[in-house]
């Protein structure tokens, strides 16, 4: 899903679909897409959060491999989190640049309640790309980018590939919305540009703090899944829940297991990270572990209820005294 969405919509979109004629006043269709931020779910020290350390498309992988490891490198559990927030973020961070980007140009057709960009695209773009947005109740709008294969003329052959919800500015919901992206459907039309897939994100952006759900599910057989919730704070702290499904050993061994984590940070990225693993690998086992890192993301604690690494540091060290397992 990480390639989908990190991939998806481009500089061919953008050239084919930023052109039109003088027409009638489209502002009140541009509200409902969120802006750059507000549908992320980055945590300190990503590329949209902050500070050290950001890398741009790590992909959403389970990673146990040197857990507790720590020394001068990143928390390993930090760099999990991260993994993880950058591998949606990433992409969700391209497609609302792209879907703004040429609803910044005058659309193609408009009305009192549709406002359509394109279709259109790069002559050498497999895909043929169309941007709609819908007024479906009171200053409350549908968004959809669409797409069909390069060549064709035929309305019936455009399939949804990014849906969204959202609200007018005056409307109390407004920096609020839904955002869906169909890999499956990106994957059909250009494989170079996905590994299939869905993701759909829940953002609320209206006061402090800001919060951001994120659903993905994979369709490349494994069964692996992903629900994150993040919320952040005025001052740059937050707090992240995930639960997973997904192979977490290292080699993979294509049997998945349970991830349930809680990771903290405060504002200034130091942060605790206390996650749960059971089920595949693990058999009726249940491996709980703590980590915690620093302002810089180095390990600066580190325990486990069976022994898988030894305990290290100090836990006066840790930003945040108790573990929180209970998700």
């Amino acid at each position: 899903m990480t390639k989908t969405i990190a991939a998806m919509l481009g500089a061919g979109m953008v050239a084919g679909l930023a052109q039109g004629c003088a027409l009638p006043d489209a502002s009140k269709f541009r509200d409902p897409i969120p802006q750059q931020g507000e549908a992320q779910i980055a945590v300190a020290g990503s590329q949209v959060g902050g500070g050290a350390g950001g890398t741009q498309g790590q992909s959403a992988q389970v990673r146990l491999a040197g857990l507790g490891g720590g020394g001068t490198n990143y928390a390993t559990l930090y760099e999990f989190t991260r993994q993880i927030t950058d591998g949606v973020d990433t992409g969700t961070f391209g497609i609302i640049a792209a879907i703004d980007a040429v609803t910044s140009y005058p659309p193609s057709s408009v009305n009192d309640s549709q406002a359509t960009w394109g279709p259109g695209g790069d002559a050498l773009d497999p895909i043929n790309w169309k941007v709609v947005v819908k007024q479906v109740g009171d200053r409350e709008f549908d968004y959809e980018v669409d797409g069909r294969p390069h060549g064709s003329s035929s309305d019936s052959d455009f399939k949804a590939i990014v849906t969204g919800h959202g609200y007018g500015k005056s409307h109390p919901s407004y920096r609020s919305g839904t955002l869906t992206v169909y890999g499956d459907v990106m994957a059909a039309l250009d494989p170079t540009r996905s590994n299939g897939g869905t993701a759909k994100l829940t953002y609320d952006a209206r006061a402090w703090p800001k919060t951001v759900t994120a659903d993905i599910t994979t369709s490349d057989g494994t069964g692996q899944w992903y629900d994150a919730t993040v919320s952040h704070g005025e001052d740059g702290s937050g707090v992240l829940v995930l639960t997973a499904l997904a192979d977490a050993s290292s080699p993979k061994d294509g049997t998945n297991e349970n991830v349930d984590e809680k990771s903290r940070w405060d504002s200034t990225g130091a942060g605790r990270a206390d996650v749960k693993m059971s089920g595949g690998d693990f058999g009726s086992k249940t491996v709980q572990a703590s980590q915690c890192w620093g302002s810089t993301f180095a390990q600066v604690y580190y325990t486990d209820n069976v022994d898988y690494q030894p305990t290290a540091g100090s836990a006066s060290a840790c930003a945040f005294a108790q573990a929180e397992f209970d998700q």
